[in-house]
């Protein structure tokens, strides 16, 4: 098989990987700030196009989009340039190779299940904690993606009478237990955030600071509560946590405690929840294996 490349396009940063067959390191990476405006695929294109040889493309990309019709929507994370754009429909014409577009958070669900913690597990349930949350469900190798491809949205499953998120629903765990959520209700407790956000709070949390651990804890306790909510309904055999905020040893521990906390029914109790191994590169290995498939079988 021809080499692949795999795209991961972030509300900031664009990442761009050339994979060989067998190899588990990348062979080339590069990396740039996300295009806003104009035409925000001509980086992006000339970028694969500098790399030699590839067979195929996969692009992961904040939703929603359609990964059927390889087209990106209107996410909030990204400028209104990229709405309504036809990624792989594009990518393909200018090189000239099958391309595919998935959702981010598929992708790191991808990702961890065939190259990262989720190898052997079934079913692979990731969640990456950051800006907001994202989640993705791996079953028999696939990713679940419903009837349209936007299943497993647990950010905007409302678990909470919370504040209203973005999305227009009360409640959401994107709107208290995410890294935005951890630093607005610092504030909101009279704590100074800085440009750090989420990670002051939280390595102040692990320092000792009561107010910054209180704040914590409540997210933590949310978070752990839509974990429990999942667990219950796809029984996954492990549970990945990626993004900015899961990489707090203290915010793992205190998320794990909630959802053994919240599950009553003994049969769901025991789930384990990791640590992503991939890190930040969930996303981008499950942009590969997007690519792999597209390579074989082109049509």
């Amino acid at each position: 098989m021809s080499p692949v490349a795999a795209v991961d396009i972030g509300g900031t940063r664009t990442r761009i990987a050339l994979f060989a067959e067998g190899e588990h390191e990348p062979r080339e990476w590069k990396e740039f700030p996300t295009p806003r405006g104009g035409d925000v695929l001509e980086e992006i294109s000339a970028a694969l196009r500098e790399l030699p040889g590839i067979g195929a493309v996969g692009v992961g990309c904040p939703g929603p989009l359609d990964p059927r019709s390889g087209v990106v929507l209107n996410p909030p994370n990204l400028s209104a340039a990229w709405w309504g754009l036809e990624v792989a429909g594009i990518l393909e014409e200018r090189l000239g190779v099958p391309a595919a577009l998935e959702n981010d958070a598929n992708l790191g669900a991808l990702g961890e299940s065939a190259h990262g913690g989720g190898c052997g597990r079934d079913p692979v349930l990731y969640v990456t904690v950051s800006t907001g949350i994202g989640t993705g469900l791996v079953v028999g190798g696939e990713i679940f993606g419903g009837a349209r491809g936007y299943a497993v949205e647990l950010g905007h499953a409302p678990i909470t009478d919370g504040p209203r998120c973005r999305c227009g629903r009360f409640g959401c765990p994107e709107v208290v237990a995410s890294g935005t959520a951890i630093a607005r209700r610092a504030r909101e407790a009279g704590r100074r955030v800085g440009a750090g956000g989420a990670r002051e709070v939280l390595e102040a949390a692990a320092g000792g600071d009561g107010l910054a651990r209180r704040v914590v804890e409540a997210s933590a306790r949310d978070l752990g509560r839509a974990l429990a909510n999942a667990v219950y309904a796809y029984d996954p055999e492990v549970v990945l946590l990626g993004g900015g905020v899961s990489q707090s040893d203290l915010f793992l521990e205190l998320a794990r405690e909630a959802v053994e906390a919240e599950i009553t029914l003994p049969a769901f109790r025991g789930v384990e929840i990791r640590r992503a191994h991939l890190g930040e590169r969930s996303g981008i290995y499950g942009a590969r294996a997007l690519a792999e498939r597209r390579a074989a079988s082109p049509g």
